[in-house]
């Protein structure tokens, strides 16, 4: 799976109409709703790992469980 860092990075041309680049911002949703509805289950199964890789660092330490709740 490529990550961000991994990927090649893009620039969109200086020199394309506002109206060019909305076809190519359209044609790239378009694009990616049709890889997600045709590949939804395992995409999601290849990202959750990376959230829950996120999510389990995020803030973990930041409370202690068995402290009291002040309210």
């Amino acid at each position: 799976m490529s990550t961000l860092s991994t990927r090649a990075r893009f620039r969109a041309p200086d020199h394309w109409t506002p109206e060019q680049a909305l076809a190519v911002y359209d044609l790239l949703n378009e694009m990616a709703e049709a890889v997600w509805n045709r590949y939804e289950i395992p995409l999601s199964e290849l990202l959750t790992p990376e959230f829950d890789q996120r999510a389990d660092t995020a803030q973990r330490d930041l409370f202690d469980l068995d402290d009291p709740v002040p309210f």
